[in-house]
């Protein structure tokens, strides 16, 4: 496989990527961040840009911030830099679990978050926890900034809702009040080869007695784009964490889903393991919250 012929500009400054984009995105022109899913669309044929603007050398579109109660992460942040932040480990540790799947060590250094939404696959490891996290993605051209909830960013699989002259800037959340409920599990055959076959996240809120508040579920690689649990979130609200709870959750989660069958696994094997992955998250945020009930008491008594 080999590269289209293609022409590179690198821009040191945002207004000077979008003049580029506004006056060549009618050429084919694209925003090129890390590469690593761009370059091998690249080579497989699948995309033939004319032109690349490569926006690595454009200051703040690599950060990573938390001010009022809401957390920033520029484009360009690798999944390297999200798995070693500290406000993240703090605020958002679904993100880091997410960025911790991705593929192998060099994949990690070099590809983007912004990267990872553009490119649209329903397997991205981050959407799907940047849809429990109920994120805005920023997208900026020459006539101004726009803002779509990540779930409007997608028209189908390998398909965003960018525009030819626009580059997706920041991703921006507001930090979730119990960050610590959060499960992130995947299905998937050797890590560092290979995409996932399907994915769950969750991220749950608790009032007092353990039962919950806010429930946000979204699969991936069972649709065409990644998929909030709508279903299961309005049946969990209210409700304890019980092994019925769970159970039910899990038949919920298997028919609100649209896996296909593919050479990499079958229809029913995806609906089998999404429910199986949703329950065993949702076991697994149960038995965090009673071990901190538990030592919430211990400290009492003592």
């Amino acid at each position: 496989m080999f590269l289209p012929d293609f022409q590179a500009f690198a821009p040191t400054s945002l207004d000077e990527a979008l003049a580029l984009l506004n006056k060549h995105g009618a050429e084919g022109a694209m925003p090129l961040a890390g590469g690593t899913d761009l370059i091998v669309r690249m080579k497989e044929g699948a995309l033939r840009p004319r032109i690349l603007i490569l926006l690595d050398r454009i200051p703040r579109l690599g950060i990573i911030e938390a001010t009022g109660g809401r957390i920033r992460i520029g484009a360009l942040a690798t999944y390297d830099q999200l798995m070693h932040s500290d406000i993240l480990h703090t605020s958002a540790p679904i993100l880091i679990e997410a960025a911790g799947n991705v593929g192998s060590p060099q994949i990690r250094n070099r590809g983007t978050i912004g990267g990872n939404i553009a490119n649209a696959s329903p397997c991205a490891d981050t959407i799907p926890a940047l849809y429990v996290l109920e994120a805005e993605v920023i997208l900026q051209s020459v006539s101004g900034e726009r803002r779509l909830p990540i779930a409007s960013c997608f028209k189908g699989s390998k398909e965003s809702m960018l525009c030819s002259n626009e580059v997706l800037t920041y991703i921006e959340f507001p930090i979730p009040k119990q960050p610590e409920n959060f499960f992130y599990l995947t299905s998937g055959q050797r890590r560092a080869l290979s995409i996932n076959k399907l994915s769950v996240a969750g991220q749950i809120s608790f009032a007092v007695e353990e039962t919950v508040t806010d429930a946000r579920i979204a699969y991936g690689a069972v649709a065409p784009t990644v998929l909030r649990g709508v279903s299961v979130e309005a049946f969990l609200i209210g409700k304890k964490l019980t092994p019925d709870i769970l159970e039910i959750s899990s038949e919920l989660a298997q028919g609100e889903i649209l896996p296909i069958a593919d050479i990499r696994s079958t229809a029913e094997w995806r609906r089998h393991v999404t429910g199986v992955l949703l329950k065993r998250g949702l076991a697994s945020i149960a038995a965090k919250n009673k071990k901190s009930e538990s030592i919430i008491e211990l400290d009492n008594k003592q």
